[in-house]
């Protein structure tokens, strides 16, 4: 693999962080009795890129020895990698204040130190609001510009490669912020209803995979993008492909939510699988998409 496991990691966590987000706000509008995942989405998303990013600047390797270096990474306006750092150094306070804006009092030590700052972002949590959709809509879109920007890399050279990890990160924060509102619920001793989430689950399963099967098709259009889907389809990469993507990640999942929607109450453990198979999918399809991409020679060879 060309790039370190930190990136796979960075690409699902800041996916899942962008996703959580707008998840917390599609529960926001769905009214109160979905505040448990409106408050989970917010609760997760910050900390999600927070750590996402901590791993992407360790794999840059500047971070831990030249510390300094990392102001360049703000001043190169035209580098996708600027724009990056600029919307996630701006997605994470954010993140933070929109998740004190909707999220109850923590412990009373703790509530007292951040409860002025708490009240500030209950003033203004319309536009905390405003802003964490915007920057979570480009964090997740960025994750997918990052690696589409070289045209060494076939596979990735292309803008369905953004609106396919785009949807990933919708999907996979919808899965984090409804399993975190469960948990949330359970120990409040409150019901979530989790069947209403199933029929937007399927939709983005559906458009995912439809997106996947686009973009596996253009990629194909070269000589080193056709070996890098005949390594996804056939090759070594098939047997994780198929199971942790196709089956795990998308269909799996899909199939759960149908029939957890048909059963409602008697099925909560069913849609909890359906949720943990994508976010088990959404990590191995990134995991794939950096191992399968065939590089090829740009320029004149010397």
């Amino acid at each position: 693999m060309i790039w370190g496991w930190q990136i796979a990691w960075y690409l699902f966590l800041g996916g899942l962080g962008a996703g959580a987000t707008m998840a917390s706000l599609v529960a926001y509008r769905a009214g109160p009795r979905f505040a448990a995942i409106e408050k989970a989405g917010a609760t997760v998303a910050g900390p999600a890129v927070a750590l996402g990013t901590a791993l992407l600047v360790l794999d840059l390797g500047i971070g831990a020895h030249e510390p300094w270096r990392l102001v360049y990474l703000y001043s190169n306006g035209q580098s996708p990698m600027t724009w990056g750092t600029w919307i996630l150094t701006l997605f994470i306070p954010v993140a933070a204040l929109h998740a004190l804006a909707v999220t109850g009092p923590l412990t009373t030590r703790v509530e007292r130190f951040v409860a002025p700052l708490r009240a500030l972002c209950v003033w203004a949590r319309l536009a905390l609001r405003a802003t964490a959709g915007l920057l979570a809509l480009s964090t997740a879109i960025y994750t997918g510009v990052l690696l589409s920007a070289p045209p060494s890399f076939p596979l990735l050279n292309h803008w369905l490669l953004p609106v396919l990890f785009g949807v990933s990160a919708v999907s996979t924060g919808l899965s984090a912020a409804v399993v975190g509102g469960y948990v949330w619920s359970r120990r409040r001793g409150s019901e979530l209803d989790l069947h209403r989430w199933g029929h937007l689950h399927i939709g983005l399963l559906l458009l995912e995979l439809g997106v996947l099967l686009a973009w596996l098709g253009v990629g194909s259009a070269t000589a080193a993008g056709s070996a890098s889907v005949q390594m996804l389809m056939s090759g070594n990469l098939a047997p994780v492909f198929w199971v942790g993507v196709v089956a795990i990640g998308v269909i799996g999942p899909a199939l759960a939510f149908i029939v957890a929607t048909a059963l409602r109450r008697q099925s909560v453990e069913l849609a909890l699988a359906g949720e943990a198979g994508v976010l088990v999918g959404g990590l191995a399809l990134r995991y794939l998409v950096l191992l399968a991409a065939v590089p090829v020679l740009v320029g004149p060879a010397l």
